[in-house]
């Protein structure tokens, strides 16, 4: 498979309230890179990312899904998270080690709770945030309400780069503010479009966004004004990198319109996320421990090889599979790493990356990149892997606590040993999920973040390891 350098790489999280479009957005943006030849749906259970049985027969989003794909010549590596709250676990792994949050926004609903949540959270850990207002085509969708909505609850800095022209049933057409072009999209889910001219109507006010648009970008680049006012205009080309700069400072925050289902606004989020977005590179640098336990740095350019696992599930027929973010150096297949969270080596099997259920086996990936390895002996979430030579320690995952207790106990005596190794294969999986056993009661204690969240756990307990259980 092609190796990618750090700077062509543009790992981000695509996050938000339940059901305001993210799976979708995940789907098309597969369906424009090939590697899906047709949109799947939540409602028929066929998208890439919801492929559990739990997300398909509820069609929600259960679990933080890493998918890939290559646009205009660069690498995305996204993740597919959960809106409802009682999967926020999957979603703050998820924002931990991506460097850019794409939040998407219910066209018809506006900003929610969950669109809150994550936009503070994204917030605390300094990455950079791209706003979707998704769904377009609903009936009452309404841009302008939820673009002012957008800016009263995070800031003036919200800056539309897409007006739509005909929101609502048939939603086709968006105005490119940045390059001041009427674009129409095909009705058929290709994502393919035509640009043309504004009309006369909207050029005054396209004009005056566009100004805004320098202005907001002139903050990061002084030499762009001087040029703006010599020329009258700037193209593209010559705003180049201060929206990059401006995007990574937080001074400008972008806001799309799209409808995911159709395809409509979707290329033109994902030119910008590759022209525009943050790589590795931008970060630079990432704090660590050492061994003497004193605070260090690492550059994504030291050949040492630095790792962190920001996600584990168990798969049938496979095992364990350890999902990593590589911060410094590669890994290999064949490799050996020293995990500094817990003492131990670890050799370096068969590496992979994914697309839902889907792998494809990778010799090598290199700094920024993210991957999976399957069968690692003692290596958990949030574990540190490097180079024996460079034993540091990344931060740990931070997770809230459980909000909501129940009493479990086998339906049948005799299952005691299945129960014990599956409540500790779903809180590997899940740190949010945690048990305990009483011993006053005598009872075995799970405590989670919601009533659905120990209703599906509780399903999943009884499903992978043939148990069943009463409350």
């Amino acid at each position: 498979m092609k190796q990618y350098h750090s700077s062509d790489i543009r790992n981000f999280a695509i996050v938000g309230h339940g059901a305001s479009g993210k799976t979708s957005l995940a789907e098309a943006m597969l369906k424009l890179g090939g590697e899906i030849n047709r949109l799947g749906t939540i409602e028929s259970g066929t998208t890439i990312s919801d492929y559990h049985s739990g997300e398909k027969e509820r069609q929600i989003s259960i679990h933080a899904t890493p998918l890939h794909m290559e646009w205009m010549e660069k690498k995305f590596n996204l993740i597919d998270a959960p809106g409802y709250s009682d999967f926020i676990g999957e979603s703050l792994g998820s924002l931990s080690v991506v460097d850019m949050a794409v939040l998407t926004i219910h066209a018809v609903n506006g900003v929610e709770v969950g669109t809150e949540t994550m936009w503070n959270h994204a917030s605390k850990l300094c990455i950079p945030k791209v706003l979707v207002i998704n769904g377009m085509d609903r009936e009452h969708a309404s841009f302008e309400k939820i673009l002012a909505e957008a800016k009263t609850q995070f800031g003036n800095n919200v800056f539309p780069m897409q007006i739509p022209i005909n929101p609502g049933p048939g939603y086709n057409q968006n105005i490119d503010v940045l390059r001041s072009k009427l674009i129409t999209y095909q009705a058929d889910s290709s994502g393919r479009m035509e640009e043309s001219e504004l009309p006369e109507d909207l050029k005054n006010r396209v004009n005056e966004l566009h100004e805004e648009l320098i202005e907001y970008v002139a903050e990061s680049d002084d030499s762009l004004l001087e040029t703006f006012f010599e020329k009258g205009g700037l193209t593209e080309e010559e705003m180049r990198g201060g929206i990059h700069a401006a995007v990574q400072n937080q001074t400008l925050i972008p806001l799309f319109c799209s409808s995911a289902q159709t395809n409509v606004g979707v290329p033109r989020i994902m030119d910008f996320l590759s022209k525009y977005g943050s790589s590795p590179t931008d970060r630079g640098t990432v704090n660590v421990v050492d061994s003497s336990g004193k605070d260090d740095t690492i550059s994504i350019n030291d050949s040492e090889t630095v790792a962190q696992v920001f996600k584990t599930i168990s798969e049938a027929h496979v095992g364990d599979l350890s999902f990593f973010r590589v911060y410094s150096g590669r890994v290999s297949a064949g490799s050996d790493l020293n995990n500094t969270s817990r003492g131990n080596n670890e050799r370096i099997g068969q590496l992979s990356v994914l697309n839902g259920k889907e792998r494809t086996s990778v010799q090598q990936l290199n700094a920024g990149d993210m991957g999976a390895v399957v069968k690692l002996k003692n290596t958990h979430t949030s574990d540190t892997l490097c180079s024996p030579s460079k034993k540091v320690s990344l931060p740990k995952m931070v997770y809230p606590n459980p909000n909501i207790h129940s009493a479990v106990e086998l339906h049948s005596k005799g299952d005691e040993e299945k129960l014990a190794m599956g409540l500790a294969a779903l809180h590997e999986e899940d740190p949010t999920f945690v048990y305990r056993v009483d011993s006053e009661v005598r009872q075995t204690i799970i405590s989670g973040q919601g009533e659905l969240h120990l209703k599906i756990s509780i399903e999943r307990l009884e499903r992978r390891f043939s148990i069943q259980l009463d409350l």
